[in-house]
């Protein structure tokens, strides 16, 4: 009988290194200074790597691919109007044709976080100027509450929603990007604009870790251009 009971004691002993799932939260299970939109704070940087995709109607999700485009997001300041962030566009040789224009400018904008909703407010122009939030975003905030239903997956540079040509939310679960898991992510997909011939966007984020994703693309040609969240360091 001292063979089994060994046994039992070495099962025993070896059950806290056994693997487990990590649990589906979505707070950052590592320390992360990447801009957050529940605990924003001056010197939080985000970077996102840049990629370009086509034929978007269509249910082929793999006709994108990743260029030597980043993408730095800092909040640089506080005051009165919201947390401050520098917007700037890091690329080798050329660029994609959307980014082209300004491409060695440095966006300024305001977050304002009231309501459960991120509004963005321009610093010095009418409009906001940025590649990564859209003029609808501008307009209408972002809202950050979390979205119940429906689950969407996450394919290529696209989502699981079918080809629309209006808004649709969801959420997603255990989203791996460049070997980080997100436990829970708000998706919206704006395509409104693409009715009357303009852009759709596509956004992916939390409170947690900000924008995990965003992407826009055109009626016209169905390609467009995006940026994916880059891990810490």
């Amino acid at each position: 009988m001292r063979q089994p009971l060994f046994y039992l004691a070495l099962f025993v002993s070896l059950l806290p290194s056994c693997k487990k799932e990590n649990p589906l939260t979505d707070v950052p299970l590592t320390e992360s200074n990447r801009i957050r939109f529940d605990y924003p704070a001056v010197g939080q940087v985000s970077q996102y790597l840049g990629l370009s995709g086509e034929m978007y109607y269509t249910n082929d999700y793999d006709q994108y691919e990743y260029s030597d485009d980043t993408l730095r997001l800092e909040i640089v300041g506080k005051d009165n109007n919201g947390y401050k962030v520098a917007e700037t566009l890091h690329y080798v040789d050329e660029v994609h044709s959307w980014l082209d224009v300004e491409k060695d400018s440095t966006y300024y904008y305001y977050l304002q976080i009231s309501n459960d909703t991120l509004h963005l407010v321009s610093i010095g122009y009418p409009y906001l100027r940025s590649r990564i939030f859209s003029y609808e975003v501008s307009g209408q905030g972002l809202p950050l509450k979390a979205i119940t239903s429906p689950k969407v997956d996450i394919l290529g540079w696209k989502t699981g929603f079918p080809y629309c040509e209006c808004l649709q939310e969801g959420y997603a679960e255990r989203y791996t990007l460049f070997g980080e898991e997100y436990g829970r992510l708000n998706v919206i997909v704006e395509n409104s604009p693409m009715a009357v011939d303009g852009a759709g966007s596509t956004y992916v984020f939390s409170k947690a870790f900000g924008i995990v994703r965003f992407s826009t693309y055109s009626w016209w040609t169905q390609s467009g251009y995006g940026w994916d969240l880059l891990p810490d360091g």
